[in-house]
């Protein structure tokens, strides 16, 4: 029954994503640096010898502050987030050119694109945030409806390009 209820919790989360993610994309930018400053703060912690109810308010506090910054931050995410996607993704080979100016390639051409992304945030983000959904839907629809893979990857194909359609008629 558990299972149940958090399949039907992801499903409707992973909807919400795919749907209205633009929308609420400053929630989840607030959410996620928080988790990231709650997790942190835990890390470091465990090497100190407090209470209980004094870590969770450091906890609290450092989630608080990172959760902060990274509303502020958002640009800088999305071009580190894309140079690292980009640069990770390049395999190119130019003839004549050796190991470390292939790197310095990569690196610039990484640069660049995420640099471009800062200007075009909106699209970016209506695609992630899209398909995050439709993962989490093909994640956990499976628990609740048994089908093929094939089925279940045109469905989520078909929330996917919907969601994506959607949010840029409403945003």
């Amino acid at each position: 029954m558990d299972n149940n209820i958090l399949a039907i919790g992801a499903v409707l989360i992973g909807l919400a994503l795919c749907t209205s993610g633009f929308k609420i994309q400053k929630l989840i930018i607030i959410l996620a640096w928080f988790a990231m400053g709650y997790m942190v703060a835990q890390y470091v912690l465990t090497y100190f010898d407090l209470s209980k109810q004094v870590n969770i308010i450091i906890e609290i506090v450092a989630g608080l502050v990172l959760g902060s910054l990274g509303f502020k931050l958002e640009k800088l995410a999305v071009l580190i987030a894309v140079a690292y996607l980009v640069y990770g993704s390049l395999n190119i080979q130019i003839n004549g050119l050796d190991a470390n100016m292939m790197l310095v390639v990569r690196l610039v051409i990484s640069a660049l694109a995420g640099m471009l992304a800062t200007f075009f945030i909106k699209p970016i983000m209506i695609l992630v945030s899209s398909l995050a959904g439709s993962a989490i839907i093909k994640a956990y629809l499976p628990v609740l409806i048994t089908m093929s893979s094939n089925v279940l990857s045109i469905v989520v194909l078909v929330v996917f390009v919907l969601g994506i359609i959607i949010q840029f008629k409403t945003s």
